[in-house]
């Protein structure tokens, strides 16, 4: 899982120090190299990676209950799943149609 050859002596010293393999994943993701052979996960590191998570829960919320249309590689349109237009289902496609012609022309 980590690249990194872990022998008995290291697993009973995590196991000491109570770090589990993901631990080790996350502090080689993200760590600063404190030496030639030393990597440490300092405050810095773990402050920056909360607020990179929190940037993305933030977006996922947003996006959440959205519809996006895709059809032949091409995004048609998107909209919010409660979103009532006053366009009939027949306008819908005939827009829709529009778009995905318009698209493949584009992309080829």
């Amino acid at each position: 899982m980590t690249g990194i050859a872990i022998t008995r002596h290291d697993e009973a010293r995590m196991r000491q120090q109570g770090i589990r393999e993901a631990g080790l994943v996350l502090v080689l993701s993200y760590g600063t190299e404190i030496g030639r052979d030393r990597i440490m996960l300092k405050g810095w590191n773990v402050e920056k990676v909360i607020g990179d998570l929190k940037r993305k829960i933030d977006a996922l919320q947003k996006l959440k209950g959205k519809i996006f249309v895709i059809s032949g590689g091409c995004l048609v349109t998107a909209y919010h799943a409660k979103n009532s237009s006053h366009r009939s289902r027949q306008e819908k496609r005939e827009v829709a149609r529009d778009r995905i012609s318009t698209c493949s022309a584009a992309a080829q």
